[in-house]
């Protein structure tokens, strides 16, 4: 299963880190038809049970969210799903990022505009994933002693929602180190292949240098073909080489080295430039939804613009349907939450702007 990470400049030093996975229903079908007990070793099956009990997990929450959205105006149920949503608007879009990153994906692929150097890029998500690792670590201790104090609300038949939402927060913030510890995994994999493609460049300079006319000769030891010294760096050489692909492509614990492409089309609709000076706009997120995202019947595409026009006659910043989206956009659904995650970076930024322009004048 592919998997794609895109890279939005918002507004200034500010980018959206948005993830997706590109697999045919096939794909995903034979995925979940393996069961545990087909694993060949412990580890194995570990791995395996894992991911069924997480995809019952996550077949039990999309069934239970589905049942809240369609529960009565002013009934329980629907005041959850109204919290709930809330929730989820609030949340980190770098925290959702992370939460949708799989463990092992089979490819990762780094899309990023066309003008951001992919060194830049590969600097930024290295220092993010470090970052936000610590972050998440502190967050889940902090929670987890929040949650110490509520544990006798367990015995009583009053609704434990502090409870649930103290424990969504511990484990979203799990969810959101293994995400980082993806990352950290894949760069160490990018890195030792960067080192072997390094050492494989030395060696080809390296050959016939200093060795006067017997260069031209046809003797094994001097190019490492043969016995002697030379033969067996050689051998060691590619005994390194051999381990490194098995633990980068064969293992069950293996992670891919991420793959970087520049993108012109997201290039032309960012313009990092321009972002220095002016936040994403609504317009432009609709546009990326719409380059990225699987195409769509006609009712659906009508469906949308029919959002879109209403959202700017209304004038809000987010359309009622948009902030529906919410909660598909922590689902997983694909790039169809691209709109509602730029618009809650976006307002986070400029909050925290305003809030440090109000700062200043105080003092």
């Amino acid at each position: 299963m592919k998997t794609k990470v895109l890279v939005v400049p918002v507004y200034q030093k500010h980018w959206l880190w948005f993830t997706f996975s590109e697999a045919t229903a096939a794909e995903a079908a034979a995925e979940r038809a393996v069961h545990w007990t087909q694993g060949g070793s412990l580890p194995e099956k570990a791995q395996l049970l894992g991911k069924e009990i997480s995809y019952k997990f996550n077949a039990a929450t999309q069934k239970q969210w589905k049942a809240m959205q369609a529960a009565e105006e002013g009934s329980f149920r629907n005041r959850l799903y109204k919290l709930a949503r809330w929730v989820l608007s609030q949340e980190d879009p770098t925290e959702t990022f992370l939460k949708q990153l799989p463990r092992q994906p089979g490819e990762l692929e780094v899309i990023h505009p066309a003008s951001v150097k992919e060194r830049l890029v590969r600097r930024r998500m290295r220092r993010m994933a470090q970052a936000q690792e610590a972050f998440h670590n502190r967050r889940i201790l902090g929670w987890a002693l929040a949650t110490i104090p509520q544990l006798p609300l367990v015995l009583t038949p009053l609704p434990n929602v502090t409870l649930y939402y103290t424990a969504y927060k511990m484990v979203s913030h799990y969810q959101a180190v293994q995400g980082c510890r993806t990352l950290r995994a894949a760069f160490d994999r990018y890195d030792q292949e960067e080192l072997e493609r390094a050492r494989e460049r030395e060696r080809g300079h390296g050959h016939g240098h200093g060795r006067g006319p017997l260069c031209f000769l046809p003797l094994p030891w001097l190019w490492g073909g043969g016995g002697g010294r030379a033969g067996s760096a050689g051998a060691a050489a590619a005994g390194t080489r051999g381990a490194a692909a098995s633990a980068g492509g064969g293992g069950a614990g293996a992670v891919v080295a991420p793959h970087f492409s520049s993108c012109r089309r997201l290039d032309k609709v960012v313009k990092p430039l321009d972002r220095w000076e002016t936040p994403l706009d609504d317009d432009r997120a609709a546009q990326l939804r719409d380059i990225f995202a699987p195409p769509a019947g006609p009712k659906t595409k009508t469906a949308t613009t029919t959002a879109t026009s209403k959202q700017q006659q209304q004038g809000k910043g987010e359309a009622p349907q948009q902030q529906e989206g919410a909660g598909d956009a922590d689902s997983g659904l694909g790039p169809e939450a691209l709109p509602e995650l730029v618009a809650r970076l976006r307002r986070k930024v400029l909050e925290g702007a305003a809030a440090g322009a109000q700062g200043k004048k105080r003092a």
